[in-house]
Parts: C-alpha cells; structure tokens; sequence
C-alpha cells in the first residue's frame, strides 16, 4: 500500500473520533457558559428566599409579641373590669342593706305615726310641795328616780307633767308658781335622770283641776303638786320591754 492510501484511510477512520472528541469540549463549554449565568441568577434568588424568609420570621415574632402583649393587656382590663364590677356589686349591697334598714325605720315611725293617738297611760307619779315651794325633798328625788329607771329599757314613751297650786293667793302668781315646781321636776328628770327632754311634755295649769277641796288643810295639801304620766302607745310587747322591778301606778303613789 502506497503512502497516500494509508493517510487517507486514516484521515476517514480518525475524522469521527475527532469529530466527537471536538464536539464533546464544546458541549462541557456551552454547558459551562450556560450554567454558570444560572447558578449564578439562582445563588440571587436563594438569597433573597432567605432575606424574605427571616423577615416573614422577624415579622412573625413580631406580631406574635403584639399578639402576646395585646392578649396581657386585654386580661389585665378584664381584670380591672372584674374588680370594679366586684366593687359596684359591694357597694350596690351596701346601698341595699342602708336602703332596708332606713325602709325598716320608716316602718317604725309609721307605726308609731299610726299609733299616736292611742298612747295610754303606763305609770303615774306625784310630787308634792310644801305652800310656796317649788324645790325637792330627798324623797321627792327617790321617787323620781325610780320612775326613771322604771322607763330605761323602754323604746317609744313620753312623760306628761302637770303642776298645780292650791287657791291661795292670786290666779297670775298660782299659775307662774305650777311651772316652776313643773320645771324642777323636769330639770331633776333631764340631769339626775338622763331622759332626753324631747320625751317630756309640761305645762302649769295653776289652781284649776284640783285634786281634793281648796276648803280643808289637808285638801290644799294634795293640790300643791305636780302630776307626772308615763304615756307608752298601743305596741306588741316585743316592741315595749320594761325592765325587771318596773314600778305599776300604784306603786308610784304609794
């Protein structure tokens, strides 16, 4: 075989693997300009998941520090709420209780209102004077001492007193002198005895209702005097309680 021959068999045989082995350093080239770009566009684009990512993060710790403080927040006012509710409800039962308890006195006065033109008698007492005196004996205080005591426990009563003189001397200086022995006994009542004035009631009436005859030194005697009556109103006995060794009217004037 001549020498041209042999080259131009080998030229035919060599030329695909050339080919190839060409075509495939090309192939790597245009793979590798053409991923590099796009690894390059992607590596961007993970960047910017991430970016996004911790900042979706970042927000969402954020509301959730929003959300946790407006819930604290939210209990704390309900908490509040709960203590002022509390607190009304308190004071609406104290209103309540004032409320019945003034609605319970209002009864008692009403009853009492209701009752006050059936007051009667309860203890009766006399004082008597000497002519021209209005001033107390030692017995005179004794026994008025006793009617006080005898109305202590007592819860609704009046005192009814009346002074008197005998017809000796003039009708102007008898009726000055029956409010004088009037007015010691009630001063006697008020400060020995403690009663509140607002409970007594008096008048001087003078020489006119008498007791006995102005004729006889004995009747003038019983005519020097001061009238006292203990006056309750017409209540259940849980409402009027007098207390052990209460006096009765014949007690009083024995």
């Amino acid at each position: 075989m001549n020498a041209k021959l042999f080259t131009r068999i080998m030229v035919v045989a060599l030329g695909p693997t050339m080919l190839l082995t060409t075509g495939c350093i090309a192939t790597r080239k245009y793979v590798r300009n053409t991923t590099t770009p796009l690894e390059s566009r992607i590596s961007k684009v993970d960047q910017k998941v991430d970016q996004k990512t911790s900042q979706n993060a970042a927000d969402i710790r954020a509301l959730d520090d929003k959300t946790e403080a407006g819930i604290s927040e939210a209990r704390a006012s309900a908490d509040k709420a709960n203590q002022a509710a509390g607190q009304a409800n308190q004071h609406a039962l104290e209103a309540r209780q004032v409320a019945d308890q003034g609605v319970s006195e209002a009864n008692k006065a009403q009853e009492m209102v209701n009752n006050i033109d059936n007051y009667q008698p309860s203890q009766r007492a006399t004082i008597l004077f000497g002519l021209n005196r209005f001033t107390l004996t030692q017995n005179d205080k004794q026994r008025l001492d006793q009617l006080a005591q005898s109305v202590a426990s007592l819860k609704h009563y009046v005192i009814q007193i009346q002074g008197y003189t005998d017809k000796t001397g003039s009708k102007e200086y008898n009726l000055q002198l029956s409010k004088q022995r009037a007015d010691a006994v009630i001063r006697y009542l008020t400060t020995d005895g403690k009663i509140p004035l607002v409970r007594i009631y008096s008048m001087g009436y003078g020489e006119s209702d008498p007791a006995a005859s102005n004729s006889t030194r004995k009747g003038r005697e019983q005519n020097r005097r001061v009238d006292l009556t203990v006056m309750v109103p017409q209540m259940p006995e849980s409402a009027q309680q007098a207390t052990p060794g209460t006096q009765t009217s014949a007690d009083m004037n024995h």
